[in-house]
């Protein structure tokens, strides 16, 4: 299949999204015209979804994995009163999961104002939503019964096949499954490789399979990614939009590749800071340098909160499609040996109070001679020599928006989506890009795209990530 060619395959009504929804009306014009690019593949072949949204909330959906993220999205369904069963192998993930996903569940009602002025009557809604809506099993086939399951485990392509394999081994007879993968960094293709084909007469199939990817974090990123592989239906990918309808979340339709959209704008953001910190630059300055700029999240304290471990894992899947432009760090390893695994160990790059994402209860703990122990022997500095105009504060903050700038060119040339403002949108909604800035792309133009072609030229020996795109040189001569 040629890159874009999934597109052809679907279409759908275009929604339209109030200026009121976001604080800067260029915002919401941006998205609407992102709304059009992703709607347009879904044109043809509507229907059923309503009888499909019958069957979700009379049979409801199945969460396979208890971790941070499939308590989020049990949140989401439990929200919208779906009834939901929650598998998690592990026992002490099973009783802790109902008062999380009440947690969960309570901050994601604030950060949407949905939350009841009256607290005795907030924390009577809470309860009776988690214990009326809320399933937790050690059952597979208590969630292979569901008309959907939202797989939600590590980023393991042999445990997730042999998850898959026993869904099928369970399902009910002649009851097929629509099946949709939170997968951060691995590809549809990859994962879709160990499924029956639609012709098999199985009850999960590559047919009915498609991403369903959430934010960190959950409770305040509206956007669902929805990955369409190559041998995903229509009828799936509409399904997967009407589900993210229906829990008010914003679908954001793309193509299949490692990370997809929203982590291939991510991992260009946070491998620049690992690279940065392998130089030898102070983490405070680092993480300080972004958020001036703006960007909601720091990029350390992002790690710390998806997770050491599963940042680790994720590079690794980048560097094996990407090796000429991915960098293996040699921090990150240094974490994930010493347990130092962030927000869910209490330690990270940051020191934590408390494991509710995002709580304003951190306090970093990574200075020099803590990295430099931390690093991989005779490895610190990873690259020597690197000029001191490449660490001053600008110099900085201009690395990461090039490096996140060429990726969304490279996706775009790729296919993966059809527009440089489906990446502004991803940026924005799905990353904390500042929304007074636009996105990456829109930002770019303001501040002048030659002038930046220019920095990355004097980047250029730090590494293949600073070649630009074909896309953006032809861009440049026309504006």
């Amino acid at each position: 299949m040629k890159p874009g060619d999934y597109a052809a395959r679907c279409g759908s009504t275009e929604s339209r999204v109030d200026a009121a929804t976001f604080q800067d009306a260029r915002v919401a014009a941006l998205f609407e015209e992102r709304e059009t690019f992703a709607w347009r593949r879904f044109r043809d072949g509507q229907g059923g979804e309503d009888a499909f949204l019958r069957d979700v909330r009379e049979r409801g959906v199945g969460i396979a994995g208890a971790g941070l993220m499939g308590i989020s999205i049990a949140a989401s369904f439990l929200d919208a009163e779906i009834p939901t069963t929650l598998y998690d192998p592990l026992e002490r993930a099973r009783i802790s999961a109902p008062e999380r996903a009440r947690q969960e569940l309570k901050t994601l009602r604030q950060n949407t104002g949905e939350a009841l002025d009256d607290d005795t009557k907030e924390a009577e809604l809470l309860n009776r939503r988690v214990s009326k809506y809320l399933n937790v099993t050690d059952r597979l086939d208590d969630v292979a019964s569901s008309p959907v399951v939202v797989e939600s485990t590590p980023e393991k392509p042999r445990l997730k096949a042999k998850l898959y394999r026993e869904l099928e081994a369970r399902s009910v007879p002649n009851v097929p499954i629509t099946l949709l993968t939170n997968t951060s960094s691995l590809t549809l293709a990859e994962l879709s490789a160990t499924l029956p084909r639609d012709d098999e007469g199985k009850n999960t199939s590559a047919a009915r399979f498609a991403s369903f990817h959430f934010f960190h974090p959950a409770t305040k990123r509206r956007p669902v990614e929805i990955a369409v592989g190559a041998d995903t239906s229509g009828e799936t990918a509409r399904r997967a939009k009407a589900l993210a309808d229906a829990i008010g979340r914003i679908p954001m339709i793309v193509g299949d590749s490692p990370g997809f959209l929203v982590n291939r704008l991510l991992q260009a953001y946070l491998g620049e800071a690992l690279a940065a910190l392998d130089e030898g630059v102070d983490a405070a300055r680092l993480e300080n340098a972004c958020l001036r700029f703006g960007m909601e999240g720091a990029p350390l304290r992002i790690i710390d909160e998806i997770g050491a471990d599963v940042s680790l894992h994720a590079g690794w899947s980048f560097f094996k499609a990407f090796p000429n432009r991915s960098l293996d760090s040699t921090i990150l390893p240094g974490l994930v040996r010493a347990e130092r695994l962030g927000r869910k160990t209490r330690r990270g790059f940051y020191r934590y109070e408390g494991s509710v994402s995002w709580r304003d209860d951190a306090t970093l703990d990574a200075d020099s001679a803590t990295l430099q122990a931390l690093a991989a022997p005779n490895a610190f500095p990873a690259i020597p020599d690197v000029p001191a105009k490449f660490h001053t504060d600008e110099a900085l903050v201009l690395r990461f928006l090039i490096a996140t700038l060429f990726e969304a060119a490279r996706l775009v040339e790729e296919g993966v989506v059809r527009s440089l403002r489906e990446a502004d949108a991803a940026l924005v909604l799905a990353l904390g890009f500042p929304q007074d800035k636009g996105g990456i792309c829109y930002w770019s133009l303001a501040f002048g795209l030659e002038r930046l072609l220019a920095v990355a030229r004097e980047l250029a020996p730090l590494g293949a990530r600073f070649d630009p795109p074909t896309a953006l040189t032809k861009l440049a001569e026309t504006v």
